[in-house]
């Protein structure tokens, strides 16, 4: 088995970090069909995934966005390109959110 954490600040706020905890546990279930569940906390967003051969949970707060990932076997030979693939889907999903929120838009592709 494989481990990493993901950690990201932001200047989205607590309901920015919310929405877009939401937009990215949508995006998981559809793009790569995981079991998503959301859970609202009081200070933040709790996202627990899982599917075959991963699982994790992606804590949102009102400045950071913290994923924890655990590969199984099979995957962890990926590890590198799986983390890498996050990491800028991740970054790219924050920029659109903080430029839709000062009011500039940009065009991405899922």
């Amino acid at each position: 088995m494989t481990q990493f954490t993901i950690q990201r600040h932001h200047t989205l706020g607590i309901d920015g970090a919310r929405q877009l905890a939401q937009q990215w546990a949508n995006h998981a279930r559809r793009q790569h069909e995981m079991d998503c569940r959301v859970q609202a906390e009081a200070d933040c967003e709790r996202v627990s995934f899982e599917r075959s051969g991963v699982e994790g949970c992606l804590v949102a707060t009102a400045d950071n966005f913290e994923l924890h990932v655990t590969l199984g076997f099979l995957l962890s030979g990926f590890s590198d390109r799986i983390r890498s693939e996050i990491e800028k889907n991740l970054d790219a999903a924050i920029a659109k959110a903080v430029a839709a929120s000062s009011g500039h838009t940009e065009e991405t592709n899922d």
